[in-house]
C-alpha cells in the first residue's frame, strides 16, 4: 500500500484521520523522499498534500491547499474527469492531463488514483509532472515529421536494409522507381529488387562484407539494374552506407534510377558516331569499323573491299522539289544500301550524297561485284515523294585491301578515284580500282564471276 504522511502536527493528522481506514500507515521521512506528487483526498477535497506536490503546485504551503477540492488544481478542459467519478478514475493505470500551478502556469501531469483500503470516498492521488517528457516527445514528432517530410519529397530512393538483408523502411521515391505501393516494400529481402542475374552476385559481395572482406565498399557509387514489381529493368545507381547499432547492423541504400541519363548518353555517343539524318555510321565510326577489319584481316588473312558510292542526279532533285524532298530520298537510299549487305558489314554517310560501303571478308571480287551489283540494281526504282517520282543512280568505286592499298587511307583513295572513273564515263556503274584499263561495268554486266 502507499505510505505517505502529512505536514502538519500529530494531534491534527489523529483528528483528521479518525474516520479513515486504520490501515493506512503515515510515515512522512518516506514520504518526503519522493519527488512526485502525493495527495490525500475525501470527498475530493485535499485532505494531505506532500512538500513535492506543494512545489509542483507553486503553493506557499500544503495548507493553501487544506479542504481544498482537487479539480481546482485541474485545468478545465479536463474536469470532466473527475465529474465521471473518483472511483471510476482509480480503475486506469494512469490518466494524461493539465494542471495549473497557483500563478496559472499550465504543465503536462500524469495521473495515477488508488481508493484506500476500508475507506469510501477516500482516495490517494498521485501526479508526475511530464512536461520536459511530452516536449521531448513533441520534439521529436517533430523531427521525425521533418525527416519522413524531407524523405517523401527527395527524388532519390532510399531504403534501410538490416544485416539479414531485408529491407526495413523504404521512402515513398523507391515505392514509386519499383513499383510497389505503400509500405510493399518492408519485410522483403533487398534481392527481390535486383533481376535473377545479379541476385547471387549480391549475395556473395554482401556476405563477404559482413565477414570483413570489401572495406572499402560502402560508400561507392555502382551502377547495377533494378527490377520493377511488373518485371521490367532499369539502370541505377546505388550507394551503401553502414550504421552499427550495438552488435547489429543497419546499412542505407540511396538509389537512383539513371534511365533519362543513359538514354542522354546513348544519343551522345549515338550523334558522336552516326549521321543525324539517315542514321548510319558517320565517318568516325566507319574509320574505326574499318581499322577493326584490317587488324582481323592482318591476323587471320582475307581480302575486303571498300566502295564508294555517288548518287547521279540527286542536285536537281533539291533544286526542283526542295530540300524536304532530298532529305526523303537520302533515307531512302540508306535503308536500300543497308539491305544489299550482311550485318556484319558496313554502310555509311560520309558527305552529302556520298555513301561508303565496307564489305568484310570476301574471298574472291565477284564478291565485291554483286554487291555492287545489288546497289545499282536498287537504285532502279523511283523513290515516289509527295506524289514525286524521285529517281537516282549511283556511280560506284570499288577497291580491295591489301591488293588496292597497304593502309585504310590507300584503299580509300584507291575507291575514290575508281568512283569518279564511272562519273567521267557515263555514271551509273561501278568499277574496280585495278582495272587498269578504266572498264565501266553496268548493274545487268554478264562478266560478274
Amino acid at each position: 500500500m502507499t505510505i505517505f504522511a502529512m505536514n502538519m502536527g500529530e494531534s491534527e493528522l489523529t483528528a483528521a484521520m479518525a474516520g479513515i481506514s486504520a490501515s493506512v500507515v503515515l510515515d512522512r521521512e518516506l514520504l518526503e523522499l519522493v519527488s512526485s506528487l502525493v495527495c490525500l483526498l475525501h470527498d475530493g477535497k485535499v485532505l494531505f498534500l506532500n512538500n513535492a506536490g506543494v512545489r509542483m503546485l507553486g503553493l506557499s504551503s500544503a495548507a493553501d491547499a487544506q479542504d481544498e477540492p482537487f479539480e481546482s488544481f485541474v485545468v478545465e478542459d479536463y474536469r470532466f474527469l473527475m465529474e465521471a467519478g473518483w472511483e471510476l478514475l482509480a480503475e486506469e493505470d494512469f490518466l494524461p492531463l493539465k494542471l495549473a500551478r497557483a500563478d496559472g502556469q499550465v504543465f503536462e501531469a500524469e495521473l495515477r488514483v488508488r481508493q484506500a483500503p476500508s475507506a469510501a470516498d477516500t482516495f490517494l492521488v498521485e501526479a508526475r509532472d511530464i512536461s520536459k517528457f511530452v516536449k521531448s516527445a513533441e520534439a521529436l514528432r517533430e523531427r521525425e515529421e521533418r525527416l519522413q517530410g524531407v524523405l517523401a519529397s527527395v527524388a532519390e530512393g532510399i531504403v534501410t536494409i538490416n544485416d539479414s538483408g531485408r529491407i526495413e523502411s523504404a521512402n515513398p521515391a523507391a515505392e514509386r522507381m519499383f513499383g510497389y505501393s505503400r509500405g510493399q516494400l518492408v519485410g522483403r529481402d533487398m534481392t527481390e529488387l535486383l533481376p535473377s542475374s545479379a541476385r547471387d552476385n549480391h549475395i556473395r559481395f554482401f556476405d563477404a562484407y559482413m565477414s570483413g572482406l570489401f572495406p572499402t565498399l560502402m560508400g561507392r557509387q555502382i551502377e547495377g539494374l533494378g527490377l520493377r514489381l511488373n518485371g521490367s529493368m532499369f539502370p541505377m545507381e546505388i550507394s551503401v552506407s553502414e550504421l552499427r547499432h550495438g552488435r547489429h547492423r543497419l546499412f542505407t541504400a540511396i538509389l537512383r534510377d539513371i534511365s533519362e541519363r543513359k538514354e542522354a548518353e546513348d544519343r551522345i555517343r549515338r550523334l558522336a558516331h552516326h549521321d543525324t539524318l539517315t542514321g548510319l555510321p558517320n565517318r568516325n565510326l566507319l574509320n574505326d569499323r574499318m581499322n577493326h577489319a584490317l587488324a582481323r584481316i592482318k591476323r587471320h588473312g582475307g581480302h575486303m573491299a571498300v566502295l564508294y558510292v555517288d548518287l547521279d542526279k540527286f542536285k536537281p532533285i533539291n533544286d526542283t522539289l526542295g530540300h524536304e524532298a532530298g532529305d526523303f530520298v537520302l533515307q531512302e537510299v540508306s535503308r536500300r544500301l543497308a539491305l544489299c549487305v550482311r550485318s556484319s558489314d558496313t554502310v555509311s554517310r560520309v558527305g552529302g550524297d556520298e555513301f561508303v560501303v565496307v564489305v568484310e571478308e570476301i574471298t574472291r571480287l565477284g564478291e565485291a561485284a554483286l554487291v555492287a551489283k545489288k546497289i545499282l540494281d536498287a537504285m532502279e526504282v523511283p523513290a515516289v515523294f509527295n506524289g514525286h517520282d524521285c529517281k537516282v543512280g549511283a556511280s560506284i568505286g570499288v577497291a580491295l585491301f591489301p591488293l588496292d592499298g597497304s593502309t585504310i587511307e590507300e584503299v580509300c583513295k584507291a575507291a575514290d578515284l575508281a568512283m569518279y572513273r564511272v562519273k567521267h564515263s557515263g555514271r551509273n556503274g561501278y568499277c574496280f580500282y585495278s582495272d587498269t584499263d578504266g572498264t565501266i561495268l553496268a548493274a545487268n554486266d554478264p562478266t560478274i564471276d
